[in-house]
């Protein structure tokens, strides 16, 4: 089991306003170096919101390098009609923001392996495309320079999300019962009572509570959120560095799946349905979600570092 890191987890209800309070990023900035002293680094180990997002990919492009750093960055200039789309750590939340105009992209976000709590085998299984063979897929584009320019920059901007989204453990699980057989679409038919300190914005199912990871990554105004996501970063580099974890050098993505399901498994539905999360649980979840997010970064840079050299 992974240590719990001991800190706080109080979420301000002005998460939620327009404007941050004066001083918040530098509070979060000290929240995250609580986490950085507490943390066991020792054991290897989550789609998040856009700030979660946005710290996997500033990890990444931290760990890419020059050269890699420079094409991902003339790459991202190419097609960036959308504002944020030339960033490489605001583009973290581009695949999110366009789905409602390109709906077929939606399956792409996750891929579904089922369980029962009975232990009975599963009646559904995971469907294809789903995030796994996207990745592939996408990987295969980026890498190939005959590609034009304009296929090469969509497929990297998908990859930094999409790395992202596999590691969240909600993204490639969901429960089947006799209630929701069909499974639970990864946590959004398990209702849960909002945090009591979640705000007006609190999660009311275990997915949304999971995408914030479980109040690590906090909702804030958008122009706030490269900023936030920067400084979690850098507090994430230095508390849980590459030697944190035995796997990050695993490259298949089905792996990175099925560590994620473990986790949802043994992690992430350790609460019922129906109650506020306790205290424990979520210090439990967040230190789970501090590891999925880095490794993601990680490995999202290792992806990278590969396609792109």
């Amino acid at each position: 089991m992974l240590p719990v890191a001991k800190m706080p987890h109080r979420i301000p209800s002005a998460m939620s306003s327009r404007r941050l309070p004066k001083g918040y990023l530098q509070t979060m900035k000290l929240r995250f170096l609580a986490l950085a002293g507490v943390l066991s680094i020792g054991a290897a180990a989550q789609a998040w919101n856009a700030t979660g997002h946005m710290v996997i990919a500033a990890i990444a492009r931290a760990n890419l390098s020059p050269a890699v750093r420079f094409e991902a960055e003339r790459l991202l200039k190419v097609d960036a009609a959308r504002p944020g789309s030339d960033d490489f750590i605001v583009v973290a939340a581009w695949a999110d923001e366009i789905r409602n105009d390109r709906r077929e992209t939606g399956p792409w976000h996750y891929k579904d392996l089922f369980f029962r709590d009975d232990n009975k085998a599963p009646a559904n299984h995971a469907e294809e495309p789903n995030a796994v063979t996207k990745i592939r897929e996408f990987a295969a584009i980026l890498a190939d320079k005959a590609k034009p320019d304009t296929q090469r920059a969509e497929a990297l901007r998908f990859l930094i999300h999409f790395v992202g989204d596999i590691h969240q453990p909600l993204h490639a699980t969901a429960r089947e019962t006799d209630t929701h057989p069909k499974g639970d679409r990864g946590g959004n038919d398990f209702a849960i009572l909002p945090p009591a300190d979640s705000g007006e914005r609190g999660p009311k199912n275990l997915h949304s509570l999971w995408d914030g990871g479980a109040g690590l990554f906090p909702y804030v105004p958008r122009e706030q959120m490269r900023d936030l996501a920067d400084a979690q970063a850098r507090v994430l580099l230095a508390a849980l560095p590459r030697t944190a974890f035995s796997t990050v050098s695993e490259t298949d993505p089905d792996k990175w799946t099925i560590e994620s399901f473990n986790d949802a498994r043994k992690t992430v539905y350790a609460t019922s349905e129906g109650i506020e999360p306790s205290a424990d649980y979520l210090r439990k979840a967040r230190t789970l979600a501090a590891h999925r997010a880095t490794l993601a970064g990680y490995r999202l840079a290792d992806l990278l570092n590969k396609a792109l050299r």
